[in-house]
């Protein structure tokens, strides 16, 4: 039944360009739409009709701002339904991914005439997806029932409504067919192109980042292999291993020794990232440079040494009034 209660309802949102009596249970004061929709991210002005697409893989997660709206009869029409009214958002997602909100979905708006508010969804497919399998998020603005509960079913004033000046229909409601692709290589690292040691370091620490991109992945432990060519203090060859959790990256760091370099002096570090015969690797470049002289006088610094001489200077006075009396 709730099914078809939620299929009803998204009927009576997308049949376009007709009044309807209002359903028992609610009044149209205003006349909703959404002023951007799926498409804001497309190039094209405004919310485009029609339907959108986008890519996702397995665990990944797509994020969209749309903007519910109380058209503006002085901009749209037809211009009926003008007053204030209680709006809200709401969405559905056929194959029943998860669905995120913020504000949350339901939350009621009052808004007058030519208001809008910025309704963040986030989309998240689940791991047991395939490549090829396509979901349907269908993304509406909807009256508040007399009820005071978010209501898609209390349907629209009217649908679509026309911007006069460009003759674009704006709907209540936009639908976004997502469809799974392969997910990217797992094991990924990430680093600076170059990094900056100041002379003088006994242990400079040079980053790199392992990852793991499958956000459905447990932990997953990868070998590593740092090694330099020894131009900044010894050569180094380090061999060790991290556990790097599914959709996060972990810092792994080859050690050098600058303490003799000199200003200038230059090395190259390259790591070997592995697990079984798949492995991933990256060169990064440091440069010695001169430390960085620490400001002893700063304003913090000066406040304090202010601070301390009108102590002292007060203490003193008050010393000096004690011996004369």
């Amino acid at each position: 039944m709730k099914k078809i209660f939620a299929v009803l309802a998204l009927a009576i949102l997308l049949v376009p360009g007709i009044v309807l009596a209002q359903p028992a249970g609610c009044t149209w004061e205003g006349d909703h739409c959404l002023r951007y929709g799926w498409g804001q991210y497309d190039g094209l002005p405004f919310n485009q009709p029609g339907p959108d697409y986008a890519t996702i893989y397995a665990g990944a997660t797509l994020t969209y701002i749309i903007a519910p709206y109380h058209a503006n009869p002085t901009y749209y029409q037809p211009a009926i339904c003008t007053a204030t009214d209680t709006l809200c958002f709401h969405a559905v997602s056929f194959q029943g991914w998860t669905l995120a909100f913020d504000p949350p979905a339901g939350e009621l708006m009052e808004l007058g005439p030519g208001y809008v508010w910025y309704q963040e969804i986030s989309i998240t497919a689940p791991c047991d997806v395939s490549v090829g399998d396509v979901d349907t998020v269908i993304a509406m603005s909807a009256y508040a029932n007399n009820a005071g509960v978010c209501a898609p079913e209390c349907g629209d004033c009217f649908d679509p409504n026309i911007r006069t000046s460009t003759m674009v229909p704006y709907y209540n409601a936009d639908t976004l067919y997502i469809t799974v692709v392969a997910s990217p290589p797992a094991l990924a690292i990430l680093q600076d192109t170059l990094t900056l040691v100041e002379r003088g370091q006994t242990q400079a620490y040079i980053p790199f980042s392992v990852c793991n991109q499958d956000d459905c992945a447990p932990v997953t432990t990868y070998n590593y292999n740092i090694v330099s060519k020894g131009h900044v203090g010894g050569a180094i060859n380090t061999t060790s291993s991290v556990g790097v959790a599914g959709g996060t990256c972990e810092d792994v760091y080859g050690i050098i020794d600058a303490s003799s370099a000199v200003a200038c002096d230059y090395d190259t570090l390259t790591i070997v990232v592995w697990i079984g015969a798949t492995y991933d690797t990256c060169v990064q470049v440091i440069h010695v440079v001169e430390p960085q002289p620490v400001p002893l006088l700063t304003p913090p610094v000066l406040a304090i040494l202010v601070l301390a001489l009108i102590l002292i200077a007060s203490i003193f006075l008050r010393r000096r009034m004690r011996s004369k009396e």
